[in-house]
């Protein structure tokens, strides 16, 4: 109905819910959360619609509603829920909410992605001081990134392109990357740059992840039959993937079938290799480990990436069976600057002392390829030695 008239929907989070359950006990949990719902549903109008939404969050349909009224509207669902308290013990319980506010057709096009719009809205207010609302921002061009990502996939247009990796020592090809790309309806490759942004935002990079490491699985095998050298095969590993277990089983299925095709099912290592950033991956690092296991258990390896750009880096080699240490580019790019190549020559120290493969990234010429080398640096990649060079997928 919503796509058909037009309308908003509204987000609606009861703010500090835990504290609540946890000061006073679930009965008053599920006192407050009926007394919330009532006023919600008395505030809104016959044809609205509302339902719960999650553990302590509502969700709100205004058909035939424009920008400015839903967000009157959502301002006054705030305010009635800011008088409203239960007494407890001769204390006063209230209780505040958080509203993300998102509108068809400008916040997205379908019910998942207006949620969504909605969902980051709310996500600003929270982190604003909740007791707010904020309505969603109109992102034309994140939500067309986003179609064409799903059009890609159900097409088979998204494919990888494959950048190698050398050994500094002996300058031979040890490895590649398998990169993103989005082939347009022309047939002009979009890099990931373009669109990885506008899908981790939206929640789709799983469904990326898995396009390019199947299709590197196959790239794999291919290159296994046709007896050709073998090389490791660096895919990157995001933690939406992570959070969608049933796609996780099924590509450690189909490695385990490739694996056994290939003949190299009982190997102590596999080619293929995970790449995991700390951009990409957050949370418990036991929960991650776990999710994790079958894959390295099976012989995969693990690599983190953008080694450098932050803190919790060091905390993937503490907890993690880490085997390849990937050096962030920006720190490659200024290696003439005499601290960045002392920053560079203690963190290869580090990986030498726990044993690890260090790489380094966006090696653009001679000069930093050779100071590299000195330093000890293991591998590198970059358009020095190659750019990513597309590969449709085998058969």
């Amino acid at each position: 109905m919503l796509l058909k008239i037009g309308g908003t929907s509204l987000l609606i989070d009861l703010d500090r819910f835990k504290l609540i359950n946890d000061n006073y006990g679930h009965e008053m949990g599920d006192k407050i959360l009926s007394g919330v719902s009532e006023i919600l549903k008395n505030t809104l109008r016959s044809c609205d619609w509302i339902g719960r939404w999650g553990g302590e969050e509502f969700l709100a349909i205004l058909p035939d509603t424009d920008e400015e009224t839903s967000h009157t509207v959502a301002e006054r669902l705030r305010e009635n829920i800011d008088q409203f308290s239960i007494q407890f013990n001769g204390q006063k319980i209230a209780a505040t909410i958080s509203i993300g506010v998102s509108s068809y057709p400008q916040d997205g096009e379908t019910p998942d992605f207006l949620i969504r719009a909605a969902d980051a809205a709310l996500y600003e207010a929270k982190k604003s001081g909740r007791n707010r609302v904020v309505a969603a921002k109109a992102k034309h061009e994140v939500y067309s990134i986003a179609s064409k990502i799903n059009n890609a996939i159900e097409t088979s247009r998204m494919v990888a392109a494959y950048q190698i990796i050398v050994d500094l020592q002996t300058r031979q090809t040890v490895a590649e990357e398998a990169l993103a790309r989005v082939i347009d309806e022309t047939g002009k490759p979009i890099e990931a740059i373009d669109f990885i942004s506008a899908a981790t935002e939206l929640q789709l990079t799983h469904l990326i992840d898995s396009q390019i490491i199947k299709q590197t699985m196959g790239r794999c095998a291919g290159n296994i039959a046709a007896g050709g050298e073998r090389i490791a095969h660096f895919v990157n590993l995001s933690g939406d993937l992570l959070l969608h277990q049933d796609i996780v089983h099924e590509l450690f299925q189909e490695a385990q079938a490739v694996c056994l095709n290939c003949g190299i099912d009982l190997g102590p290592t596999k080619p293929l290799v995970l790449e995991i950033t700390e951009r990409q991956l957050w949370g418990d690092m036991s929960a991650v480990k776990a999710k994790l296991a079958p894959f390295l258990d099976f012989g995969m390896r693990l690599a983190v990436d953008d080694f450098g750009s932050g803190y919790s880096s060091f905390q993937y080699l503490a907890e993690l069976p880490v085997s390849f240490l990937k050096i962030e580019g920006s720190l490659i790019k200024k290696i003439n600057d005499k601290r960045i190549r002392q920053i560079i020559r203690r963190i290869n120290d580090i990986a030498k002392d726990l044993e690890l493969i260090t790489i380094a990234e966006f090696v653009e010429d001679a000069d930093t390829a050779n100071i590299l080398c000195d330093i000890g640096i293991d591998w590198a990649q970059g358009y020095f030695f190659g750019r990513p060079v597309l590969a449709f997928p085998r058969s």
